[in-house]
């Protein structure tokens, strides 16, 4: 897990290339996560879905800009094999719904299954 969170640091070295989305009200997890990890139809013995909550100390000091919005996700795709990041997109919205609270807790990465 080590490995797979410095990849992340890494990673976010070239942030200002990410697709990055606004949203004016609510970010829901179901529509703007889980349909944008669907639609990558992923294999599951390679690819690690994974959001970073765009709020963590480490990951605003590593944009080295705070979101826009109040709230933020990261999310993209690991790949075990290249070990590389393979999909990518940065969320900001006014606020999230209640899912994704309960997905993201206090956490600053979830990986998700």
């Amino acid at each position: 897990m080590d490995e797979f969170k410095e990849l992340i640091r890494k990673a976010v070295a070239w942030i200002k290339n990410v697709v990055k989305r606004i949203i004016n009200g609510v970010l829901n997890f179901f529509s703007h996560v889980v349909s944008w990890f669907r639609s990558l139809k992923l294999n599951p013995q390679t690819d690690i879905p994974f959001v970073i909550n765009a709020k963590d100390p480490q990951f605003r000091e590593m944009l080295k800009n705070a979101p826009m919005k109040d709230v933020g996700l990261f999310k993209g795709v690991y790949n075990e094999q290249t070990e590389t990041i393979t999909h990518h997109e940065y969320i900001a919205a006014d606020s999230c719904d209640a899912q994704t609270n309960q997905v993201i807790g206090n956490e600053a990465l979830v990986v998700l299954k």
